[in-house]
């Protein structure tokens, strides 16, 4: 009776997990899909036509490799977290659903910005800033849901450094993002550039935590 009990909460977790996979699978598709071949008008055109509509989708194409990598981060960090639960309960469940919320609208939030990032409008950057906060302070939230012992939802989470530097790395994109709207007041075009500090600010932070605590690092 205990082994089955115990092999349907296993289900139960690893159904959460592969939803969790699907949605940011297909969160990850749709960030290419809004990026359409570009149109050239015309039964002949040339090659310097073709090669200007191409010029005209950088601007998505930034937004889409600077999403993807966002995405990404956070898949790696919400396999990093599932490693180690085995309970399941409403508060993972809830958590973990508004994480997949905020992961879903990456699409529509980053076309949105890349669409309108010469307007020199705040609002579509301020909308993608938002979204990315959202997802960053979700998936602390989902560190801190999972690393609760109180929650009794995980197990080998006994290293409190480990769990501190996920959930700071978790917190760097929004931390970027911020930075990239507070810039975005005297210089639209600088704001764009700023997510590149994103693998700068995750090599201080590992730099930090390899030197105070390198047993995190030990393979």
């Amino acid at each position: 009776m205990m082994l089955n009990h115990d092999l349907k909460k296993e289900f139960q977790v690893e159904r959460i997990a592969f939803f969790s996979d699907a949605v940011f699978a297909i969160a990850i598709t749709l960030l290419i899909i809004e990026i359409k071949v570009p149109e050239v008008h015309g039964e002949r055109f040339s090659s310097a036509e073709i090669v200007q509509g191409l010029f005209a989708l950088i601007p998505k194409f930034i937004g889409f490799i600077v999403s993807f990598f966002v995405i990404a981060l956070y898949w790696v960090n919400h396999h990093q977290i599932f490693k180690y639960v085995v309970h399941y309960s409403p508060k993972l469940v809830w958590t973990n659903l508004f994480l997949l919320f905020s992961i879903v609208m990456m699409p529509f939030s980053s076309a949105f910005y890349s669409d309108y990032w010469l307007s020199y409008s705040a609002v579509p950057l301020g909308f993608y800033v938002v979204n990315i906060c959202l997802t960053g302070f979700m998936n602390t939230r989902l560190w801190y849901v999972v690393s609760n012992p109180a929650n009794k939802l995980s197990e080998g989470l006994t290293n409190r450094a480990f769990v501190s530097y996920c959930k700071a790395r978790s917190m760097i994109a929004p931390f970027v993002f911020l930075l990239s709207f507070l810039v975005s007041t005297f210089s639209m075009r600088i704001a764009y550039w700023c997510p590149g500090l994103i693998f700068v600010f995750m090599m201080f932070l590992k730099r930090y935590y390899r030197k105070k605590h390198p047993e995190l690092f030990i393979k």
